[in-house]
């Protein structure tokens, strides 16, 4: 069989190709192609017979307006046969789902429903903190209260709750039935300790079911006092405005004729001289060197404080007397001081009442006061009269009778 050129071309490459490589098995390489160019090399001439052979192929025929095209051979480098590199790919990060912002959820305001039992401090009727009283004195200790609860205080009680009792009774009913909204003075009657110091009492109330309560703090009301031991005090010589006429002129002593009057309150009650500064009926008593609103001490002092009560009284009707001559009514009024020696919340209105029978008593005087540091000087002219007549001391507080610790000072009638 006749082998083609090209065909013999062909295996004769290849047979030199073996030779080559066998003989490359048992040499030391030297230096120069390595075996990967060696392959190269023969692949090369593998493609280089194959392309003439199909050279001498008869070319297909020729499509009208067609050119025939040669594939140029294209060599083959070991870039070529190396494997292509993956491209590395960075996953983006998926972002973070954020949480749905909350709605805030404004509750609803519930109103807090108003107890049965609750009550609210108004005033100190009587013995204001820091009153001072002398070891066993007695005096009333007295309250006022507003009912702001939704029950009605009735059989309601004020009960001793911790402190010092001071010789008060541990229960004490209140004076009245009290509904929502109403006020009442609740009292209690105690002793001063026999020693001196502070002492202080705490009470609350109780209802008809024993339920102990308050006031609208939580806190119970209280009575605070100092115990003093009486002492001598000088009493400064006062500085008299007037002129008062000699004791021959005097005509009537109010001072001195205190115990002889007949004194009432508001209510018609008889009261007694002297009284006690915790009668809540009211009282008239001495008041010698006690300390005044004008910072002085004087003797011949007659205090008369109205029933506590709003717009309470307190009246002093004085023996009969004969006004031979025209005379004057003199006095100073003022109220007693604070014990640090500050005004306290005195306004009442001080009257003169004559009584000439058988007519009935009338208003010849009357001067509205109120604490303010100063005392005041009165004088009302009086008519002789051949029969005799009778002077009417009162005091009437306003809508408070708190601390109307009213005073006349050396109340006197005198001729000229």
């Amino acid at each position: 069989m006749l082998l083609s050129r090209p065909y013999k071309a062909f295996v004769l490459g290849l047979g030199l190709l073996v030779i080559l490589m066998a003989c490359n098995l048992f040499t030391r390489p030297a230096a120069g192609p390595d075996a990967q160019t060696l392959q190269t090399l023969a692949a090369q001439t593998v493609q280089a017979a194959l392309t003439a052979q199909s050279s001498t192929a008869a070319p297909p025929a020729a499509t009208a307006g067609a050119h025939p095209t040669t594939a140029a051979p294209t060599p083959t480098t070991a870039a070529a046969t190396s494997a292509p590199q993956p491209t590395p790919t960075t996953a983006s990060p998926s972002p973070t789902p954020q949480p749905p912002t909350p709605t805030p959820i404004v509750p609803t305001a519930t109103p807090t429903p108003k107890p049965c039992n609750l009550a609210t401090f108004i005033a100190d009727v009587t013995v204001p903190d820091n009153t001072e009283f002398q070891p066993g004195e007695a005096f009333t200790k007295t309250w006022r209260l507003k009912n702001v609860g939704t029950c009605t205080w009735q059989n309601y009680s004020v009960v001793f709750d911790h402190g010092d009792a001071m010789g008060g009774a541990p229960v004490v009913p209140l004076p009245a039935v009290v509904a929502p909204g109403q006020e009442v003075d609740v009292s209690v009657n105690l002793t001063a300790p026999a020693n001196e110091g502070t002492y202080q009492g705490f009470w609350r109330l109780r209802d008809a079911h024993g339920v102990v309560f308050g006031l609208t703090t939580g806190n119970p009301f209280w009575v605070k006092i100092k115990v003093v031991a009486p002492t001598a005090t000088p009493v400064p010589t006062p500085t008299p405005t007037a002129t008062l006429p000699p004791p021959a002129l005097l005509v009537f002593d109010f001072y001195q004729q205190a115990p002889n009057a007949t004194w009432y309150n508001g209510h018609s009650q008889t009261l007694p001289f002297p009284g006690s500064t915790s009668d809540a009926r009211g009282f008239a008593r001495y008041a010698d060197n006690a300390l005044l609103e004008d910072g002085h001490r004087y003797r011949h002092v007659l205090q008369t404080h109205p029933e506590w009560v709003n717009n309470g009284l307190i009246t002093g009707h004085f023996p009969p007397f004969t006004l031979s001559q025209d005379g004057r009514f003199q006095a100073k009024i003022g109220f007693i001081a604070l014990s640090d020696g500050t005004c306290g919340l005195g306004d009442v209105e001080f009257r003169l009442y004559i009584h000439r029978p058988p007519a009935p008593p009338h208003r010849i005087a009357q001067w509205h006061a109120t604490c303010d540091g100063t005392l005041q000087n009165v004088e009302v002219p009086l008519s002789a009269s051949s029969q005799p007549i009778r002077l009417i001391l009162q005091v009437a507080a306003g809508s408070s009778s708190a601390q109307d610790w009213a005073v006349w000072v050396n109340p006197v009638v005198s001729s000229p």
